[in-house]
């Protein structure tokens, strides 16, 4: 048995095995991949950037107000801040009764038409009024909530 055990033992060769697959260059696949989690990234940065810039205005607005400041001057701050996010025409042609009007129009409920005579005695007055904190108060809320401006749907559909 043991000539027969030796005959079936045939010389081979050592086994080849093939080289293991290069990373490069990479599969149509892990391109897609690629291209898409750099598309991805992109769109996030520009809309983090368009964003940042879109609400440039508001928190200057906001840091402006939380300094020590007038009703007149807060209510000026308030209509330049209009003036970045609404269009030119509609906002510079507002005064008196209608620039609060227009200001309680973008708010759920309104605080400067019943304020109005308030509003011009802080204005147009020399001596301090007693409630400037609270108008002062009401341009900033307006900010907060208003800005930037919320696309409305018609209340009526057809």
């Amino acid at each position: 048995m043991s000539s027969e055990t030796q005959t079936s033992l045939l010389p081979l060769n050592p086994m080849h095995l093939p080289e293991p697959p290069a990373w490069l260059p990479l599969a149509w696949g892990w391109w897609a991949l690629i291209g898409g989690l750099l598309a991805l990234l992109l769109t996030t940065w520009l809309l983090l950037r368009w964003n940042k810039k879109r609400l440039a205005p508001k928190k200057t607005a906001l840091r402006l107000l939380a300094l020590d400041q007038k009703p007149s001057e807060a209510i000026e701050l308030v209509r330049q801040a209009a003036l970045c996010y609404f269009p030119r025409e509609q906002i510079a042609q507002l005064t008196g009764k209608e620039w609060y009007v227009f200001l309680d129009s973008q708010l759920s409920s309104p605080r400067f038409s019943e304020n109005y005579e308030l509003w011009q005695q802080a204005l147009y007055s020399k001596q301090p009024i007693p409630n400037a904190q609270a108008l002062i108060q009401d341009c900033s809320e307006w900010i907060n909530q208003a800005l930037p401006p919320k696309k409305r749907r018609s209340k009526t559909r057809g």
